[in-house]
């Protein structure tokens, strides 16, 4: 079994003891499921309120930029069809990774 190094943090205002050697966390293997991308429907998503001349209008737009909506959770973030610059003046840019927000911030 291989060791691999975490941060602990005590949330309550309670001291605990952590002995060496201590299991406080056990891992699994990660299984990778695939999603499939969905085909848009429309018609489940447009109000009911809609004329429908305009319902139509919307739907041919919906259908005609189709490539540009995002289908399933696995292509949120990923976008490839324009690049831009971010002025940094003199200073090298920055490349970070996004990541979640640690509990003691929330």
């Amino acid at each position: 079994m291989e060791a691999i190094p975490i941060r602990v943090l005590n949330l309550n205002n309670k001291p605990k003891i952590l002995g060496k050697g201590d299991v406080i966390a056990t891992c699994e293997p990660v299984v990778d499921i695939v999603v499939r991308p969905q085909e848009f429907s429309g018609a489940q998503h447009l109000p009911s309120t809609l004329e429908n001349f305009r319902r139509t209008a919307v739907r041919k737009l919906i259908n005609e930029f189709q490539n540009l909506f995002s289908t399933c959770d696995a292509d949120v973030g990923h976008c490839n069809i324009t690049q831009h610059r971010i002025n940094t003046g003199d200073h090298p840019p920055i490349k970070q990774y996004p990541r979640r927000l640690p509990l003691a911030r929330k």
